[in-house]
């Protein structure tokens, strides 16, 4: 991973921004095609307001999940070792590129077949036939609306999830708890977990078009879901870098996009 000693990597925080902003508006025509089929009426959608809206939100989040989640990464030898290398000059990883597809997509497999089983369970076994629009269950969105989204989340998410706050939350535990050698483990899974518990919650915000409120089963079915994807993004980030953890991210959303 990038040496804590290295520059400030200016051109790779620029680069994640500009990515995670771009990307933006790819998720409008997923949102729109869930509140096409959202039950109940819908306020009125103003295409411009909803552009503006978007770009704002994703500057809020990127902009100090980029810029600090690169500083405090860095603290704890982790980070965005291939964009570094390339973009600001910082030591190369010695495994290329390439290395880091197979277990992105190892993971993101694993997890999707998880997160259906865990979905299956909650429908046959427990009578949960509510919408899971986060493995894209039971939705009638076009494949193309949701391929879309597909394009934004892993970069906002990962930027936000991973690169900040379990950076973030992992190295305030080693600086808190003075952990060191073997040590680092302990704060590095803590964080993961509390990043991934995290990364399940702001999901459920998802099934408020279906239901509303939200139920504590529809709530606790959607962690369940999402959790250990969120589990194994963090591992791959922690072992392979915030490159890894985006491609992994991207391959779950096609795989249970497919399914």
């Amino acid at each position: 991973m990038v040496s804590e000693t290295c520059p400030y990597p200016w051109r790779t925080f620029i680069f994640l921004v500009v990515a995670g902003t771009l990307t933006g508006p790819l998720v409008i025509p997923y949102l729109l095609g869930l509140l096409a089929i959202a039950p109940g009426p819908q306020p009125p959608v103003l295409l411009r307001s909803l552009i503006l809206s978007g770009f704002i939100e994703n500057l809020k989040y990127l902009l100090p999940g980029a810029g600090i989640g690169l500083w405090v990464a860095r603290k704890i030898g982790l980070g965005a070792p291939y964009l570094e290398g390339w973009l600001d000059g910082a030591p190369r990883p010695a495994q290329p590129l390439s290395s880091i597809v197979w277990p992105a997509l190892f993971w993101a497999t694993v997890t999707a077949i998880i997160a259906f089983g865990i979905d299956a369970f909650f429908r046959y076994a427990l009578g949960v036939t509510t919408p899971a629009p986060e493995i894209h269950a039971r939705i009638a969105v076009p494949w193309w609306r949701s391929g879309l989204a597909s394009l934004w989340a892993p970069w906002a998410e990962e930027i936000f999830d991973r690169l900040f706050l379990l950076s973030l939350l992992a190295w305030l535990g080693m600086k808190l708890f003075r952990i060191s050698g073997e040590g680092r483990w302990i704060a590095l899974w803590v964080a993961n977990v509390a990043t991934a518990l995290f990364f399940g919650w702001y999901h459920i915000s998802n099934e408020e078009l279906f239901v509303n409120p939200v139920s504590f089963i529809v709530a606790l079915r959607t962690v369940l879901i999402v959790l250990p994807a969120g589990l194994a993004f963090g591992w791959i980030y922690i072992r392979r870098g915030l490159e890894a953890a985006i491609l992994s991210h991207f391959f779950i959303d096609v795989i249970v996009l497919l399914m």
